[in-house]
């Protein structure tokens, strides 16, 4: 694992602070490619070959190349390239994924079993490739004006190559998805003219005609239209359980010691039970609470000593937050509002402390097998709602807006009831699925905003067609999973030069689970169905069958009690009115009225205000 930065034409000392500014993915080895069209700069985290054999910018022939991640069948890729008479100098995949380049070109990338960011580029066309995995776990952002092109793993050195000549502006279609939903999505960044590479594709950059194209290399969508298989329940297990195994040991392939993070829900038990039965010696991490409607800590305990891993857990208190969360804006380097990412730091720090460099994160299974209560909930919402004729939808939506929500908590006095009521008015106005799915998963910002964004996504053709459900897991499984989960998880674990690794997201899962049939990933009230008949083959039935929590943090009872100064500090008239992209007497009254309802709002504005403090000063707003 390791950050790549790198932009057209040469500047030394840009270069050096684009690499500085994320030395913590990378700090074993650093290197540095310059030339009067193109620089690049590699930061590396020593994780296969530890020796100098790995060292970056790597070249061959015309090729150069750096790299951020991990291609797990590289030894395979090796072996075929050598029956072409290739040679190869170390035991590293990146020399296998440049050679594989050199043989066959973009195609290459179809060979590759793993999560990367690849770089490469060729000085006899002038052309610069950027490609990102499958699914998109490791991130790679670039900015394109016309004339300047600028990349790097993260946002940061990009930030850092403009801070002394240019202003870049706050994108505000990023800033209305990132209080729409917590998290930036479709590829945007919170700055203009900046995006990430979107999964699945590849960019191509030419140097000398300063020309720029993105195309498609893979997509899960196209899975889901080959005919469903006729098989067993127990065959597709059987099947399952092979490609899960496979996987997950794919994802040991390292020469440093390899640990799990562990909550004891589905997803983190079966990756810990397969490699502790079929690879061993396995560690696991757990955070707990003290406050027990969020703790998963015993779950975790349990299945820990059933499968006899090396077990490490941590309690999580108020003030080891608050010292993370003064650091949040430093590991998340564009608004992020996932408080998870909280825990996910703790977990990660401790990991780091027992001697993991590489941590196996369960992510991925919600989204794949149909883990998420919101799918069934939703799904019966909707179901009721379009049974009701569109007239008398939309003349029950007239009479809401009418009457407004602020008059419905005035008239209102039980806050139970003016909140049910103005859920009614949020369901009634949606006409689509993709609609319902999407209030029901946001939030609201009207009050908060001046503008809006429209949001759409192909994911919910395939729902309408097999299961609105199916919709819903996709829609995040192309958003909420990238842009969210796994950007919580990278920026934990990188932060503390730790790789995190993505097991349940190996594309092989994921088109075979496509042409699973839906009602053997949710059958008869059961959620991710298959998923478990294989886990019960690791543990008993009882570990498995208990509710899902999700990896929270008691945000609401912390911020209304021993981190409520932070609030104090940042959500006031002064702060607030230092850039206007809010509205500040609307945040004011909801942070006058501080509740559960309405703590995650606040979490976010918290959040863009701390991050506006330390990266923008005096840039320009758009």
């Amino acid at each position: 694992m390791c950050g790549v930065v790198g932009f057209s034409g040469k500047n030394s000392k840009k270069l050096e602070r684009m690499m500085a500014s994320i030395n913590h993915r990378g700090p074993d080895d650093n290197g540095q490619y310059e030339s009067e069209a193109l620089s690049l700069g590699h930061l590396r985290l020593s994780i296969l070959d530890l020796s100098s054999h790995g060292h970056q910018p790597m070249d061959y022939e015309d090729f150069i190349m750096v790299y951020n991640g991990e291609v797990y069948n590289y030894k395979e890729i090796r072996d075929e390239l050598i029956t072409y008479n290739y040679t190869f100098d170390s035991n590293t995949d990146s020399e296998v994924i440049l050679k594989a380049y050199h043989k066959w070109g973009i195609k290459s990338v179809d060979k590759f079993r793993g999560m990367f960011a690849i770089v490469i580029y060729n000085k006899q066309t002038s052309e610069l490739t950027l490609i990102r995995d499958r699914v998109g776990v490791k991130p790679l952002y670039y900015y394109f004006d016309g004339e300047e092109f600028v990349f790097g793993s993260e946002l940061r050195p990009i930030m850092e190559y403009f801070k002394e000549d240019k202003n870049l502006i706050i994108n505000k279609e990023a800033l209305y998805e990132y209080f729409k939903f917590g998290y930036i999505s479709s590829n945007l960044s919170i700055f203009e003219n900046c995006n990430r590479v979107p999964a699945g594709n590849y960019l191509t950059f030419n140097t000398k005609t300063n020309s720029l194209k993105i195309e498609e290399y893979w997509s899960i969508l196209p899975f889901f239209k080959l005919p469903k298989f006729q098989k067993s329940e127990e065959e597709l297990v059987d099947e399952l359980e092979a490609i899960l195994i496979e996987a997950f040991k794919y994802r040991m392939v390292s020469d440093v010691p390899v640990g799990v993070f562990l909550s004891g829900g589905v997803d983190s038990s079966i990756v810990a039970a397969i490699l502790q039965k079929h690879y061993g010696n396995i560690h696991t991490f757990t955070i707990g609470f003290n406050e027990a409607k969020y703790n998963e800590a015993q779950y975790a305990k349990e299945v820990a000593n059933y499968i006899g891993t090396k077990h490490i857990e941590k309690y999580l208190s108020a003030d080891e937050a608050k010292v993370i969360l003064d650091r949040f804006v430093d590991i998340y380097d564009e608004p992020f509002g996932d408080s998870s990412g909280i825990p996910t730091t703790l977990v990660s720090q401790i990991a780091k402390a027992s001697g993991v460099k590489v941590v196996l994160s369960a992510d991925g299974g919600d989204e794949i097998f149909c883990g998420y209560s919101r799918y069934w909930t939703i799904e019966n919402i909707g179901s009721k709602l379009f049974k009701i004729p569109k007239i008398l939808r939309k003349s029950l939506n007239l009479i809401l807006d009418l009457i407004g929500d602020k008059n419905i908590d005035k008239v209102i006095k039980n806050s139970n009831l003016a909140f049910k009521i103005k859920l009614v008015h949020k369901i009634v106005k949606n006409n689509t699925w993709q609609e319902v799915y999407c209030s029901l998963t946001s939030f609201e910002v009207d009050n908060l905003l001046s503008y809006q964004k429209k949001v759409s996504q192909k994911s919910f053709d395939i729902g309408l067609k097999e299961n609105p459900m199916q919709g819903m897991m996709l829609w995040d499984y192309h958003r909420y999973m990238v842009d969210d989960i796994l950007t919580k998880v990278d920026r934990a674990t990188m932060n503390l030069s730790i790789e995190g690794r993505e097991p349940l997201l190996d594309h092989k899962i994921a088109e075979f689970m496509a042409q699973v049939p839906f009602e053997l990933k949710y059958k008869n009230g059961d959620s991710k169905y298959l998923l478990k008949k294989v886990l019960e083959r690791y543990i008993p039935r009882e570990m498995i069958e208990r509710p899902k929590q999700g990896f929270g943090i008691p945000i609401f009872e912390w911020f209304n009690s021993e981190l409520k100064d932070l609030f104090k500090k940042n959500l006031n008239k002064e702060e607030l009115n230092r850039h206007c992209l809010l509205n500040t007497e609307h945040v004011i009254e909801e942070y006058n009225r501080l509740s559960s309802k309405n703590v995650n709002t606040l979490w976010f504005v918290l959040v863009f205000q701390m991050w506006y403090k330390k990266y923008i000063n005096n840039h320009t707003i758009g």
